[in-house]
């Protein structure tokens, strides 16, 4: 009991932070639903969580994955100066967007996916060390940086001193994103130069493999948004399903939780134990879904007048997330094996051919092609993606029968559940 008390104390400011920046996540975009219009909320999601989250990946180069695997897997602390000079490839692929949009005045929702990308991928890599190093209360606030924006965004237009619009919103956005380049200059003052490229090709060598992976990972469980708007040609169906993807992330901040308070010891437990953990996980964390999607409609009615006007008509979308979670959550935690291992190449092509089955199902569905339909087939997907890096880490006699049993478990009551009530 003393243990657990000395542990609860020890992790008591993080807690603290937790609740209070993951509050700010959760609520920020479902506040501001309330104040745009349906499709401005889309071009919103679809920037912020669809596009944007995609090009983060491919600008950040796997580089934040790369940190840690450096950092305690093979200890090398000479590569520092190739970490630092990241943040000048971050610095320079912001100007790049603002001289393009100067020259070329793109749509809006580019030009706020591109900053809102250079904003996560500053905020993921600065994150990611904070939390490598064990600096957790930190990192959970760095990862809040543009939700927290969008509560100012929320409190100024609440209390008329800007207008709700998303034209405002990316101004504040663009404001936000002027801090990181300061944080890239002050970087730039104290660089080692010192094989400085040499270190930091060999940190790219190793983060290629990391890229493709994410970037496959990313597309295959967070690509809704941006194919919603491609195959449906709907802003306001892409708000429509963001705002219940929202409200269905309430495990996901559980999941957090876990994922930060031992994102080290990720690195360090051996597997067998780590399968009865996740395995665990996932049970309890679909349980708490389910309690989620079944409350909610008894009171988020009073709050939401975006949830009273749609929940009807788009219930069986809800419980599709709902348990589309907890797939999300598992492809997220078995990445991080994947990458302590170094098996992203071995599972790569794997998620090549998933992500082909998938984009070619939406094509063929195209005509019969619902919201509702795309997240079912969406959800499948996901699933099939967990599964698969389970079946990757085979291959190096790393075994999560547990977790897999779990997951078969979730997706069986889940189909019935949809079949029989929905």
């Amino acid at each position: 009991m003393s243990s657990i008390f000395q542990f609860l104390k020890g992790k008591i400011w993080f807690f603290l932070s937790f609740i209070i920046s993951k509050g700010v996540v959760f609520l920020a975009p479902l506040l501001v639903a309330e104040l745009l219009s349906k499709k401005d909320f889309g071009i919103l999601e679809y920037a912020l969580a669809g596009l944007g989250m995609v090009l983060n990946t491919i600008v950040n180069a796997g580089v934040p994955a790369a940190y840690p695997y450096f950092k305690l897997k093979d200890s090398q602390s000479k590569l520092n100066n190739a970490f630092s000079l990241h943040y000048i490839w971050l610095l320079l692929f912001f100007i790049g967007i603002q001289v393009a949009y100067v020259l070329f005045n793109f749509p809006i929702h580019y030009y706020i996916a591109l900053n809102v990308a250079y904003i996560l991928s500053n905020q993921i890599y600065i994150s990611t060390q904070l939390k490598t190093n064990e600096k957790i209360s930190y990192a959970v606030f760095i990862d809040s940086g543009v939700y927290i924006m969008l509560l100012s965004f929320y409190i100024l237009s609440y209390l008329g001193l800007v207008n709700a619009e998303i034209a405002i919103l990316s101004h504040i956005i663009t404001g936000y994103a002027l801090v990181y380049t300061a944080y890239a200059i002050s970087k730039v003052i104290k660089l080692n130069t010192h094989k400085i490229f040499h270190n930091y090709g060999k940190v790219l060598s190793y983060s290629i493999h990391v890229l493709v992976s994410g970037l496959l990972i990313y597309f295959i469980t967070v690509s809704g948004r941006i194919l919603i708007e491609f195959f449906l040609h709907d802003f306001e169906l892409v708000g429509i399903y963001a705002y219940y993807f929202r409200i269905s992330a309430v495990v996901v901040m559980i999941y957090q939780i876990i994922n930060i308070a031992f994102f080290k010891q990720m690195y360090l437990i051996d597997p067998k134990t780590l399968d009865k953990y996740f395995s665990m996980c996932f049970l309890v964390l679909y349980a708490i879904s389910i309690i989620v999607f079944v409350s909610t409609p008894y009171f988020v009615p009073y709050f939401s007048e975006f949830f009273a006007s749609t929940i009807q008509t788009y219930k069986g979308v809800y419980f599709l997330l709902s348990t589309q979670m907890i797939f999300w959550i598992a492809t997220a935690l078995l990445s991080n094996i994947i990458d302590r291992e170094k098996l992203a190449s071995k599972n790569n092509p794997y998620f090549v051919i998933l992500l082909i089955v998938f984009i070619a199902s939406l094509y063929i569905f195209k005509s019969k092609l619902t919201l509702e339909i795309f997240t079912l087939i969406h959800l499948m997907v996901i699933l099939c993606a967990a599964l698969i890096q389970i079946y990757t880490l085979r291959k190096k006699k790393i075994y999560f029968k547990k977790s897999v049993l779990s997951l078969l478990i979730i997706s069986l009551v889940s189909i019935l559940a949809y079949a029989i009530v929905l």
